[in-house]
């Protein structure tokens, strides 16, 4: 197994569960799990990506006086490992994350 694997199968996983979507050749994830953002940048570094920006968008609601920060980050993976996440998302993936209500 090539030692990119597990990033390459956690990028599809996170395809499969909408936190992470294409945007021309740009990557968006979309998550309220810190630790979740840490391992996003974890497998970035595997691809040789980098982490354009960290932001809060919005809040997600969990319960009636209770919400976490919606944060959002932009990356980039170089070509040809990108490519390969971008193909799979054109099969598999959507035009929006899970949070995109909110955010929006």
């Amino acid at each position: 197994m090539q030692a990119d694997g597990p990033a390459i199968q956690q990028f599809r996983s996170w395809i499969r569960s909408q936190h992470l979507i294409c945007q021309g050749q740009d990557f968006i994830f979309e998550t309220i799990d810190h630790s979740q953002l840490e391992r996003f940048e974890a497998c970035l570094n595997m691809l040789d990506g980098q982490v354009r920006s960290v932001r809060a968008i919005g809040n997600w609601p969990m319960g009636p006086r209770r919400t976490f920060k919606i944060l959002r980050a932009e990356a980039a993976v170089p070509r040809p490992k990108g490519l390969e996440i971008q193909r799979y998302w054109a099969e598999r993936g959507s035009f929006q994350t899970r949070f995109s209500e909110i955010s929006s």
